[in-house]
């Protein structure tokens, strides 16, 4: 997105000396550094949202049933000014569990969210650039109410540490993963999981605490956090780029970052290249493809067509697998499914594989002849050379009001060709990518890297509504100063603001 969601400052103030991210117009920082410790964040995902159905009067429709008894719900008239024209009114019902988002007929879905209960929007991230240390640090921690994330911590010391905080529910009875029964007190909250009992770490023994928004906790772990990890891949790669390491500089840190390698297009190449042995694909143009992957290195380069096949064939095989149960609306399972692939495949139960085929290679052919009729009918080509990956997955970053014409081309940056998938380290996806890069170096805080996705200014025309995204799209370093004589050597100009007389 441009204008960036995120805005560089450094701040300084009795007591305070931090610099890193915040999001524009909010007080103090989120993400960075002060003189002793470093923090960031990715997202957790804990699941702090449940829908519940909510039986109403159909005599009196302001009221619903409650353990037997009706009971009237709240009611809100919102108004909403618009420019020019009569003020829209918006009539919120909230009932005991939370406001209702959707209503059919008597029956409406009631959402409880941890947002929404008292003090669930403190904006309790902000006071972690008043820590010192580790403790003071965790301390900090325990008043964060959301949205969860995985926090990592580094100070002067050479400590470093992790902590997932928020205020997740612990239910009476399931996970919330469907709506569920509000006239009884079976679902009910019972209160959060406490602060102890999250998941938590300092100066583990190998030296690496790694997230990348994938599992954080063993399967054993209660109580419940979520089942809505991503999939493991981008942290394994890190782990692999990192784990023998002990010369890092901020600039190697930078490049891992900004990794394109690609474990499941790995995994699915050497399946392929496995079954072709036996069950060659009936398409001329999927061997060819296949042929390929014996030289391809895992990169997910732009130019390469053999990225976009392996995506599309990853796609088909899912779909495969998954239409005998769920017809045509596979694409509805999302989470984790790639893994799901990768462990049908490894293991290859009888039970999964389609009756129409006789063994996984023969599937495996089948997926690849279905990839190349997709990218041919994507690209508008029957020509392998016009399957580059870049034209699948070019990058766009719309301005609300930039997605078409003058106003697109103005406001927004659109059609850039990148490397790597979502499953890369880098998360490359046509809309979706890292919304800033940074790395805190302990050791010299005028070492460290600062950078998001456009520039610091929201005004189009100025030189800096874009100035930073060729460092962001290209994964060079903008080094961000943080003593007074490192600034005062790369200052180009000073403003200030004086409160008035």
């Amino acid at each position: 997105m441009i204008p960036s969601i995120w805005y560089e400052i450094h701040l300084t103030a009795p007591g305070w000396n931090i610099k890193g991210f915040t999001l524009p117009g909010a007080p103090m920082i989120i993400i960075g550094h002060n003189d002793h410790i470093a923090w960031g964040f990715t997202n957790n995902g804990a699941d702090v949202q449940d829908l519940y159905v909510e039986t109403f009067n159909p005599s009196s429709p302001d009221e619903y049933r409650v353990k037997g008894a009706w009971t009237r719900a709240q009611i809100f008239d919102e108004t909403i000014h618009v420019k020019g024209q009569p003020d829209e009114h918006l009539r919120v019902t909230v009932t005991r569990h939370g406001p209702i988002v959707h209503r059919e007929g008597d029956k409406a879905y009631a959402l409880r969210w941890t947002a929404t209960e008292p003090g669930g929007l403190a904006s309790s991230y902000t006071w972690l650039g008043k820590a010192r240390n580790w403790k003071e640090f965790r301390e900090n921690m325990k008043r964060v109410w959301g949205p969860a994330q995985n926090a990592v911590y580094a100070d002067v010391d050479g400590n470093i540490g992790y902590v997932m905080a928020a205020r997740v529910p612990v239910r009476k009875k399931g996970h919330g993963e469907i709506p569920v029964p509000g006239d009884v007190d079976d679902y009910e909250w019972t209160g959060y999981i406490p602060f102890d009992r999250l998941p938590q770490a300092l100066n583990p023994e190998s030296g690496l605490i790694i997230t990348a928004n994938a599992r954080v906790v063993g399967p054993n772990y209660k109580p419940y956090l979520t089942d809505r990890w991503e999939e493991p891949y981008r942290t394994a790669r890190i782990y692999d780029l990192l784990h023998d390491r002990h010369d890092l500089r901020p600039e190697d840190m930078l490049k891992v970052q900004t990794d394109t390698y690609s474990y499941p297009h790995v995994f699915l190449a050497d399946q392929l290249l496995a079954a072709a042995r036996t069950a060659k694909p009936k398409d001329a143009r999927a061997q060819k493809l296949i042929d390929g992957l014996k030289d391809w290195n895992g990169i997910a380069d732009a130019d390469s067509p053999e990225v976009w096949f392996l995506h599309a064939a990853r796609r088909a095989a899912i779909d495969l697998l998954l239409e005998p149960f769920l017809g045509k609306d596979t694409n509805l399972y999302q989470w984790r499914s790639t893994t799901f692939l990768q462990r049908i495949l490894t293991d290859r139960p009888a039970k999964w594989l389609p009756v129409s085929y006789k063994t996984y290679d023969e599937f495996l052919a089948t997926a690849a002849d279905i990839a190349v009729t997709k990218l041919a009918e994507q690209s508008k080509s029957e020509r392998v050379e016009d399957w580059a990956w870049k034209r699948f997955n070019s990058l766009d970053m719309f301005h609300p009001l930039g997605h078409e014409g003058l106003l697109k081309r103005f406001l927004s940056i659109t059609d850039k060709p990148q490397s790597g998938t979502v499953y890369s380290v880098r998360a490359a996806a046509k809309t979706h990518g890292p919304a800033m890069r940074f790395i805190g170096n302990p050791g010299n805080w005028d070492e460290s890297i600062l950078l998001i996705t456009a520039g610091q200014s929201g005004q189009p025309g100025s030189s800096h509504y874009s100035d930073q995204f060729s460092y962001w799209y290209e994964g060079k370093p903008v080094v961000a100063p943080f003593s007074d004589a490192a600034e005062a050597r790369t200052r180009k100009h000073t403003l200030t603001l004086k409160p008035g007389t």
